[in-house]
């Protein structure tokens, strides 16, 4: 069966439609080990990384949660009124307690989900991951055996679900995906819009910043769930 196209997709920087029935959240969990600095202060040829973040995000969504683990640090790049920063409900429970405290602050059904480490997060991309939604508790980019759970649309159904696991100390991401109804994107349905799959693309260490850097004519690499 050939995939569906959806009509409303539109990968211009122009198009401002905001998306009513959904959220957006950039989890901003802190200091990254390996890079040794405070993911939210990261730059790209002097341009902040959570700023190119916001600005694709605040055409899309009416509303974005920068989930942070303390409320009161708000860095230089949120300057926007259509961001709210938030702390962990949770404390210390890694990216699937980011992901249930922007459940639990929006008012919306859905919440799409990204990390602050990722520079280039395609706006026809995540308008696509959006019109999945609908029917589903989740929508994740899938790339071969590797999904995309820090890129990827949650339903607010979730949230209770998601606070036993952590209460529990299960901590991983791809369990709790176990035991929802997930719409998984295929690489087929995102190549048209992504040929390289830099939305996806995430720094983690000295060499993927200083990839960055670069006109990123390398393709992202996928990575395991967390």
């Amino acid at each position: 069966m050939p995939y569906r196209r959806s009509v409303n997709v539109d990968n211009k920087p122009s198009a401002a439609r905001k998306e009513r029935g959904f959220h957006a959240a950039v989890l901003a969990g802190g200091k990254g080990k390996r890079l040794g600095v405070d993911k939210t202060v990261l730059k790209i040829n002097g341009e902040s990384v959570l700023g190119r973040i916001i600005g694709v995000l605040k055409d899309i969504f009416p509303l974005i949660y920068l989930v942070t683990q303390d409320n009161n640090r708000a860095p230089e790049a949120v300057v926007d009124g259509m961001v709210k920063v938030v702390g962990d409900l949770l404390p210390g429970k890694g990216p699937l307690g980011g992901i249930y405290t922007a459940l639990e602050y929006s008012s919306k059904p859905y919440v799409f989900v990204m990390a602050c480490d990722m520079p280039y997060p395609n706006p026809g991309l995540i308008r696509l991951l959006l019109s999945r939604a609908p029917g589903w508790e989740a929508v994740v980019p899938r790339r071969g055996p590797y999904i995309e759970p820090l890129f990827a649309v949650y339903s607010r159904e979730t949230r209770e679900r998601i606070r036993k696991k952590l209460e529990g100390g299960r901590l991983k991401i791809h369990e709790v995906l176990d035991e929802l109804r997930v719409r998984y994107v295929e690489e087929e349905e995102m190549a048209e819009l992504d040929p390289g799959f830099l939305s996806f693309f995430n720094i983690n260490t000295p060499q993927d910043l200083e990839a960055a850097q670069g006109p990123m004519g390398a393709r992202s690499r996928p990575h395991a769930a967390k």
